[in-house]
């Protein structure tokens, strides 16, 4: 393994200073990333009172005298390194300038750079900023974890603000993103993929489902969740947005970028709950796709209104709820437009007369509006291979299932992010980097099946 070399502009660059301790930080801040730090050397006077300082390598130390002994044993990270500038105070003491040593010697360390910048106690100084921030928490009652978290939040980001340093990450990894600024500059909207995910939206475009993650972060921008469905029935995310509400606007801002992902074949079916503005943004963006309704929520809100009129009837509401869930069920399963009237017809001559508000629910909120987006003899004219709910477990492996069966349990792209993401006061920053583990690991893991299985033919490919 070939050892680490010094770059070729390893010396900081001269110029004119305003204070002494100015021009120590500027240089200091020119060798961290370069791989050592600076210390003040020799300090003298010109005859007319001007101040000289070398600033030196602090490697400049020399190792003990191993001949000599001694009582307790010493070490030093000094190697004699002779490279320095001089710095020299104006001749009206109001400015310090800053000039290379003549000679190769102060120009050349003679010692590789250092591996990390803790190696140097300079690089280990609280600035007084630092000092200033951690008095405060500490006034305030802060825990040593909670400063040195907030100490870690802000190294991370480089000193940029927390949408700088988001897209600054997405750009520098490689991600698609799109930022949506309103007429102040400020960020309203963030949209980003990742390209292993774009790769694989080209092999599986068949299916589409959109649904929003809520509570991720402090400033209760919704998350879009866009997902794709692979050849072997496993969820990938295709993208994700930050929005700034959930208008139709918000929606088709997201959709329309979504939409530029696909080179060549256009979902089948786009899925959504019941959210008319992304309904129509998904129709104005992808009027081919057949738009389709989560099952998993239109089942829930039917649960959620219709059982307590039930299970208010006594001992025999539970047994009758069931059956009165069932039939709801088998009208949605209905597999031709016939049999779906009969089984309406059914339907409310066994339950309108003593449950009038269910079965008026059922209708004028899901059938009649929406019976072509969730009940079956409509839903099959769509090639959505049995994706008929947002609500799957994406991948299995990454997120403990705890025993509950998917139609019972929140929805598992849901489950994958909240895994990962702990609270809900975060800004994207911190959000970002607590969804990159979640969305790299599912990457992996999608990846790993579809190499294990070289028999299988994939689409696209």
């Amino acid at each position: 393994m070939s050892q680490k070399v010094f770059p070729d502009d390893v010396l900081p660059p001269e110029g004119v200073y305003n204070s002494r301790e100015s021009l120590l930080s500027a240089i200091n801040s020119w060798a961290k990333p370069r791989g050592y730090a600076f210390t003040t050397g020799k300090s003298t006077k010109t005859p007319n009172g001007r101040v000289k300082v070398v600033f030196a390598c602090d490697r400049n130390g020399q190792q003990p005298n191993a001949a000599i002994q001694r009582k307790r044993r010493i070490c030093s990270r000094g190697t004699g390194c002779k490279f320095s500038v001089l710095a020299k105070q104006s001749f009206d003491g109001a400015a310090w300038v800053l000039s290379h040593r003549p000679g190769l010697d102060f120009s050349l360390h003679n010692h590789p750079p250092s591996e990390d910048p803790s190696a140097h106690p300079t690089h280990r100084h609280l600035t007084g900023g630092d000092s200033r921030v951690i008095s405060s928490l500490a006034a305030a009652g802060a825990a040593p974890r909670e400063v040195r978290t907030y100490l870690s939040r802000r190294d991370l980001r480089e000193g940029q603000s927390s949408i700088q340093a988001l897209v600054d990450q997405l750009h520098e990894e490689g991600f698609h993103y799109k930022v949506r600024l309103d007429s102040d500059n400020r960020l309203t909207a963030i949209f980003f993929a990742h390209p292993d995910s774009i790769a694989f939206l080209q092999c599986n475009p068949d299916v589409l489902l959109l649904d929003c993650t809520y509570k991720t972060n402090k400033y209760s921008m919704p998350l879009l969740d866009m997902v794709g469905v692979d050849a072997c029935e496993r969820s990938f995310c295709i993208a994700f947005a930050f929005l700034s509400g959930e208008t139709e606007e918000d929606y088709s801002w997201a959709l329309q970028h979504l939409r530029s992902l696909y080179r060549r074949d256009l979902p089948s079916v786009v899925l959504t709950d019941r959210c008319l503005a992304a309904m129509n943004a998904a129709s104005t963006w992808f009027p081919s796709s057949g738009g389709l309704l989560c099952t998993w929520h239109v089942n829930k809100a039917v649960l959620q209104y219709c059982r307590p009129a039930f299970l208010a009837e006594g001992s025999q509401g539970e047994r009758r709820w069931d059956e009165f869930y069932k039939a709801w069920h088998t009208i949605v399963a209905s597999p031709t437009q016939m049999k779906f009237q009969e089984r309406l017809a059914d339907f409310e001559r066994k339950y309108a007369e003593k449950f009038t508000d269910a079965v008026g629910y059922v209708r004028t909120i899901w059938l009649d509006p929406f019976k072509e987006k969730i009940v079956r003899a409509w839903v099959d004219r769509y090639l959505h291979f049995g994706n008929v709910a947002t609500s799957r477990q994406v991948a299995r492996s990454l997120v403990e299932d705890g025993g509950t069966n998917l139609s019972s349990r929140a929805e598992g792209i849901h489950s994958l992010l909240k895994a990962h993401i702990k609270i809900s006061t975060l800004d994207l920053f911190d959000v970002w980097q607590a969804m990159r583990p979640a969305l790299t690991n599912q990457l992996k893991e999608l990846k790993y099946v579809r190499a294990s299985q070289p028999g299988r033919l994939w689409r696209g490919v």
